[in-house]
């Protein structure tokens, strides 16, 4: 933290829900939507020190933040589609990102603490 610097890797442990509609969040044969895609890869990498802040409430919410940049790369990809299932075009489509091209404008990382544990 001290130079502004943080890593988090991700692999095969993400599927990304989508209810899409507010209906559709609320059918039990799928309480948590529908699997629309499988983080396959993750990886941000947060670098530099562009400003640090600290924000305190007094009450329930403390941190010590800094702004950087990021790169992010990510791969994704969407399931199959198994009967009884309609296939359709997005049947196992891939996004990969190329973190060259994927520097954010804005980052922020920081310690913080909150609710039980602001003490």
């Amino acid at each position: 933290m001290d130079e502004g610097e943080a890593v988090l890797h991700i692999e095969n442990v993400c599927r990304v829900f989508d209810a899409f509609t507010v209906p559709n969040s609320l059918n039990p044969l799928h309480p948590l939507g529908l699997v629309s895609a499988f983080l396959k890869s993750l990886r941000i990498e947060w670098k530099g020190i562009s400003k640090r802040r600290s924000f305190n409430n007094g009450k329930t919410f403390a941190g010590d933040f800094v702004e950087n940049s990021a790169t992010i790369a990510v791969t994704v990809r969407t399931p199959d589609t198994r009967p009884p299932f309609t296939p359709t075009a997005q049947d196992g489509f891939q996004f990969v990102a190329d973190p060259a091209s994927t520097v954010s404008n804005f980052a922020q990382i920081g310690h913080e603490s909150n609710g039980a544990l602001f003490s």
